[in-house]
C-alpha cells in the first residue's frame, strides 16, 4: 500500500526528531560498565596481539591486533568482571600458549590501563588504574609511565612548575600530581652517565587528567608522548567495543555509531520524499 505524501512527512519527521533527541546521538556508556586501554611499553618486544578472555561465560576475543612499543589503544567498554589479558606474538593462531598472561578485576565506573612492560627477559603485564576525578579548576593531574629503558631512572619535572618524578625506575609509574593549567616544557633526564635528556611542550587543560610516557626514542635517545586519560568533566576517550580485532588507532567516527548515520540519512530521505510527493500532489490538484 503507497502511503499519501503526508504520512512520508509525518513518518520522516518523527524519524528524525526521534534520532536527534538530546543524547541519542552519543549516549552515555551505562553506569555499570567499565572502560580498559591497552598499551605495549615493551622496547625490545616486537608487534604483539593481545587477547580479552571474560572469566563469566569463558569468551575470548582479539581486542588489539599488531600492536609495537608505544602504541597505546583508545578505552573500550568493559562489563565488570574479572578478565585475563594474553599477549601473543603477531599473527600467531589463539590456539598457542601466550607469551604473557596476567588478570585484573574491571570494576563498575573504574578505567584501566593494561600494558605489557619491561624487556623483554623480563616482560610482565601491568593494570594501572586510571583517575577520572577531575582535579580542582584551573589545574589538571598529570602522572608518569617510565617506559624508556634507556633510562634506568630518570627525572621529569615541569619547567619552573612541579617535579612530576623523581629518579623514576624503568617499568614504573607515579601517582597523579596536581599541575596548574597551560603549556609547559617538560624535561626529562636520565641520571645515569653520560645522562640523556629530552624535553616537549605538553598542554595541561583545566580540569584534565594526563599520563605522561617516557618512551624509548628512535634510534637514540627518549622521547615523550601524553596520553589524555580524561578530559573536562572526567570524560574518558572511547573507542570501540573489543569485538575481533582493531589494532590500536580510535576510529575517526568515533563516539557516532554507524547505524545512527544511516538512520539519520533515512529520516531525511522520508522526508525529502514525502515534501516531493506532497508538492507533485498539490501541482496535480491545481491543474484539475
Amino acid at each position: 500500500m503507497r502511503l499519501p505524501p503526508s504520512m512520508l512527512v509525518l513518518a520522516g519527521a518523527v524519524a528524525a526528531s526521534c534520532l536527534l533527541t538530546p543524547g541519542a546521538a552519543a549516549a552515555a556508556p551505562p553506569q555499570s560498565s567499565a572502560m580498559i586501554r591497552g598499551a605495549h611499553l615493551s622496547p625490545d618486544t616486537g608487534n604483539v596481539d593481545v587477547y580479552l578472555t571474560a572469566f563469566a561465560g569463558g569468551s575470548t576475543s582479539l581486542w588489539l591486533a599488531s600492536v609495537g612499543y608505544g602504541d597505546v589503544s583508545p578505552y573500550n567498554r568493559l562489563k565488570p568482571g574479572l578478565y585475563a589479558v594474553s599477549m601473543r606474538p603477531h599473527g600467531a593462531a589463539a590456539s598457542t600458549p601466550a607469551a604473557l598472561s596476567w588478570t585484573f578485576t574491571a570494576k563498575a565506573d573504574h578505567a584501566y590501563t593494561a600494558a605489557g612492560i619491561g624487556m623483554n627477559a623480563h616482560l610482565r603485564g601491568i593494570i594501572l588504574e586510571d583517575q577520572l576525578t577531575p582535579p580542582a579548576a584551573g589545574h589538571g593531574s598529570v602522572r608518569i609511565i617510565q617506559a624508556a629503558s634507556r633510562a634506568p631512572h630518570a627525572d621529569i619535572a615541569a619547567r619552573g612548575g612541579p617535579v612530576l618524578a623523581k629518579s623514576a625506575a624503568f617499568a614504573s609509574s607515579t601517582p597523579y600530581t596536581s599541575v596548574p593549567a597551560g603549556t609547559w616544557r617538560v624535561d626529562a633526564k636520565s641520571d645515569g652517565t653520560p645522562a640523556i635528556r629530552t624535553s616537549a611542550a605538553v598542554s595541561i587543560k583545566s580540569g584534565s587528567v594526563d599520563s605522561v610516557v617516557l618512551l624509548d626514542g628512535k634510534g637514540t635517545g627518549m622521547t615523550i608522548r601524553v596520553l589524555t586519560d580524561a578530559a573536562g568533566a572526567a570524560s574518558t576517550p572511547i573507542g570501540s567495543v573489543p569485538a575481533g580485532g582493531g589494532g590500536t588507532a580510535a576510529r575517526p567516527d568515533a563516539g557516532v555509531p554507524w547505524t545512527l548515520d544511516i538512520l539519520v540519512g533515512a529520516g531525511a530521505a522520508l522526508i525529502a520524499a514525502g515534501l516531493v510527493g506532497l508538492t507533485r500532489g498539490r501541482r496535480r490538484a491545481a491543474t484539475q
